[in-house]
């Protein structure tokens, strides 16, 4: 039993130099070990098989979209193995799947707390990084993978789960001291909450804006601002300013540059977007 206890507590840091060292070559077929670094290197470079190069799925920080199929055939695995083997690899909180229909992004989940310990995502820890569930679901409504039907019940979870009780039913002492405790603790998760859905709802914003043309602002830059970082830093500031806030109070109307900023608004959002397109850290 302590053994167990400790193989649970005990955890290693590993980094993708170690596994390039581990990983061995026996033939053609990929080890255990082998296939997960593959899969290391694939969401930390982003890899998208490329027949699904046009699917409408953004990927986030540490994600790949694969396929079964290809994976099987690169590892020289039966489909059925790959499949058991992402199951376990999910089982254990090493890896979160996001299913399609033909294929499947993969976010490699890192720094867990308690990683091997629990199956259990929303465990009242704090949040270590948004390869999370709750995160992921996030990113998945976010990209119009997840409606705000399905969000909301993700959330509606996600609180209870969080605000369960862990006084002694017995202990009426303990269980008054809770439920002070409660009243204050769910007004936190609250606004915990509301701030990662307004992060959110600003992604998702600015995410429609992916296919404009961010040219114009750069061409502002170069033509009218001559190249200066500073006057770029005071147009971005005042054109985020506009976005964000009311017209009349984001412009100053006796400069006379509110039609100018009011142009800049669309390649500004462009910006934001293509940026975000390769870095979820953005906001």
């Amino acid at each position: 039993m302590t053994k167990d206890k400790n193989r649970c507590a005990n955890q290693i840091l590993a980094d993708m130099e170690l596994f390039d060292y581990l990983k061995e070559k026996v033939g053609e077929r990929k080890t255990k070990t082998g296939a997960y670094y593959d899969l290391l290197e694939k969401c930390a470079t982003g890899f998208v098989v490329p027949f699904l190069k046009n699917h409408e799925y953004v990927l986030q920080v540490d994600q790949c979209h694969v396929t079964i199929s290809d994976l099987a055939s690169e590892w020289h695995w039966h489909r059925a193995t790959v499949r058991t083997f992402l199951d376990k690899l999910e089982d254990m909180g090493h890896i979160h799947r996001t299913r399609f229909a033909k294929s499947v992004v993969i976010t490699m989940v890192f720094n867990k707390t308690g990683i091997g310990n629990s199956t259990t995502s929303y465990n009242g820890q704090s949040m270590i990084r948004p390869a999370d569930e709750f995160d992921a679901a996030l990113s998945k409504w976010i990209t119009g993978n997840l409606t705000d039907s399905q969000m909301g019940d993700v959330c509606e979870q996600y609180y209870e789960k969080r605000i369960e009780p862990e006084a002694d039913p017995s202990d009426i002492a303990s269980l008054i001291n809770q439920a002070t405790v409660c009243l204050t603790a769910c007004d936190e998760l609250t606004q915990e909450l509301a701030e990662r859905i307004a992060v959110a709802a600003l992604k998702h914003t600015i995410r429609n804006s992916r296919f404009d043309n961010p040219s114009a602002f750069i061409d502002f830059f170069e033509c009218q601002l001559g190249g200066e970082w500073s006057s770029l830093l005071e147009t971005s500031r005042r054109t985020a300013k506009m976005i964000l806030l009311d017209e009349e109070e984001a412009a100053d109307d006796d400069s006379g540059e509110k039609e100018m900023l009011l142009t800049l608004r669309k390649p500004f959002k462009a910006l934001l977007a293509k940026y975000q397109e390769h870095n979820s850290d953005l906001l």
